[in-house]
Parts: structure tokens; C-alpha cells; sequence
């Protein structure tokens, strides 16, 4: 009967998918951001949380401009929504018409190559992430993480989209897999700032103490791989804008205690994705709970 249910949501899934798979790239964008627009006056819940979230990020914002945030962030959405689902189409000749990269960026990019080293590819819930998976199997050896969807039928269409350029997925388990790949000069794409829960640690983030996951800094420890943030930005008239950050290679010998140092990288691209989002902020993924799980409160007597 379980099976029956995933079907039928499937089958929900595929026919709002559809359409962006025959219809021109710029139709799917408003096409999208018409969808989201149909979604925002019922989706209360998301709204409440979407707003709360930006509150606690920008405490001096009054309480207009928190609104129409949540406003924008939801037409961004839109945005977001259409890129995952036409990005499996995408081509080097879309992204020579299309994708955006400042000098400084590609220089960081260009010089990376040269060095022939293994990439932890550090990315968040910001921007049109999705696109950036289709990115790494065009321009990079690249690969990326994978976390299944419990729904059998959707997750075999979204690994199919996932992987159409060329992308190497691993599951998220399989932590021996990336530690070989990036040995081998892959770029690995991590978007490591959801919630970790119990699994993570704690590190400052717009606000807040956010429960972090040390697996991209781990990684790049345990494998002498370099680490790079990428933001891919949804700019004007369709164009994708990716900003690149050298946050350079894990420095063991900067404190003497494994621990220490996996910290402190988890830090330093956790602070690099924040100063990205206050300069974009309707394009973070203020609707997810980021700040769910918080440190235990202080014992009083």
C-alpha cells in the first residue's frame, strides 16, 4: 500500500516537472516564479518561519522590510524552483550565454586546476544551488553528495536529473567514497549547512549558534584537499552570478588538537557563507529550521 502512495506522489511530482522539461529556459523561470507566487498566500507556515528566521539575522530591520523579505525570498523561490528542475537541460552553450564569473573568481578557479589537487566545493542553501550540481559535471571532475529520498520513485528521478552532466553522486554514507574521489582530483560539492542535530557543532552563524556539520573540514583534513566556497547567484534576465572564495588548504599545525582545527575551517566557511547571505539575503533558504537544534541552556542552581 506504502508503494501504491509513492507512486501517486510521484506521479504529482512528474506533472509539475513536465513542463520544464519542453518549455524555453526563460518561460520555465516565470513559470516558476508564477507556481510560487500561488504557493505564498497559503503557506502560512513557512512565512512564520521564513520571518522569525530573519528577525533573529537582522534584529534592526523593521518590521516592513522582515515582510518584504519573506515576499522576495518566496519570488526567489520561484527562481530556485525552476533552475532545479530545467537544470538537468543545461549546456556549455547555456552556460556561455548565461553564467556570470567575476575575474577574481575565475582566477581562483583557474589556478586550482593548475595545482591538480582534490576540491571540497563548499556551498549552502543559498542562491540556485541546483544549478551548481549540473556546473560541476560540465566544467570540473566533479561530484557531489547525495542524500536518498525516502520516496523510491522520486528519488530515481532525482538522481537521473542530478547526474545528467557527468556528475559523480555519492551517498551521503559513504564517506570512504569521497575520501578516494577527492585523492583522485575531484571537486566535491558539499551543502553542509542544514541542521546537524546532535551530530554536529556549534558555530555562530547570522545571530545564532547553528548546530554545523565538520564534514567538509574533515575531509579536506583528512585528504590534503583545498577548500573553496562557491555562491551561485540567480542575477537578472536569467544569469547565474558565481562568486568564488579561497579559503586555502587545512593547516594542521594551526592548533594542536584535531578538534581545534576542524573548528576553526567550520568557522571560517560558515562566517564566508554569511557574508554572502547579508549581501543577498533574499536568497537564503530562510523557510528550513537552520537553527532547530541550540546548545543545552546553562544548568541554574
Amino acid at each position: 500500500m506504502k508503494q501504491v502512495g509513492y507512486f501517486f506522489t510521484f506521479i504529482i511530482v512528474y506533472i509539475f516537472y513536465f513542463p520544464f522539461k519542453i518549455l524555453p529556459y526563460r518561460f520555465c523561470l516565470s513559470y516558476g516564479m508564477f507556481l510560487t507566487s500561488l504557493i505564498f498566500p497559503i503557506a502560512k507556515k513557512h512565512r512564520k518561519i521564513a520571518a522569525e528566521n530573519i528577525r533573529y539575522a537582522f534584529p534592526d530591520y523593521a518590521e516592513e522590510q522582515v515582510l518584504r523579505l519573506v515576499r522576495a525570498h518566496f519570488r526567489h523561490m520561484g527562481i530556485l524552483l525552476a533552475h532545479t528542475l530545467w537544470a538537468p537541460r543545461m549546456t556549455r552553450e547555456w552556460l556561455q550565454k548565461y553564467l556570470v564569473v567575476d575575474a577574481e573568481s575565475l582566477n581562483i578557479e583557474e589556478e586550482t586546476k593548475k595545482q591538480g589537487v582534490g576540491v571540497v566545493l563548499i556551498s549552502g542553501h543559498f542562491g540556485t544551488w541546483e544549478v551548481l550540481v549540473q556546473f560541476l559535471g560540465i566544467r570540473m571532475k566533479g561530484a557531489g553528495i547525495y542524500k536518498k529520498v525516502r520516496n523510491p520513485f522520486v528519488d530515481q528521478l532525482l538522481f537521473k536529473m542530478r547526474s545528467k552532466n557527468g556528475i559523480v553522486l555519492v551517498p551521503v554514507e559513504e564517506s570512504t567514497t569521497v575520501i578516494k574521489l577527492l585523492k583522485q582530483g575531484y571537486w566535491v560539492g558539499f551543502g553542509s549547512d542544514q541542521n546537524a542535530g546532535k551530530a554536529g557543532i556549534f558555530v555562530p552563524f547570522m545571530n545564532r549558534q547553528a548546530s554545523t556539520f565538520v564534514g567538509p573540514a574533515l575531509m579536506a583534513y583528512l585528504t590534503g584537499a583545498k577548500l573553496l566556497y562557491y555562491s551561485v547567484l540567480a542575477g537578472e534576465k536569467g544569469k547565474v552570478v558565481i562568486r568564488v572564495k579561497d579559503l586555502g588548504f587545512v593547516d594542521k599545525k594551526l592548533f594542536p588538537e584535531k578538534e581545534a582545527v576542524l573548528r576553526h575551517y567550520t568557522e571560517l566557511w560558515t562566517k564566508t557563507l554569511e557574508e554572502e547571505v547579508r549581501l543577498f539575503p533574499e536568497q537564503y533558504f530562510w523557510v528550513h529550521r537552520r537553527w532547530r537544534t541550540q546548545p543545552p541552556k546553562p544548568e541554574t542552581n
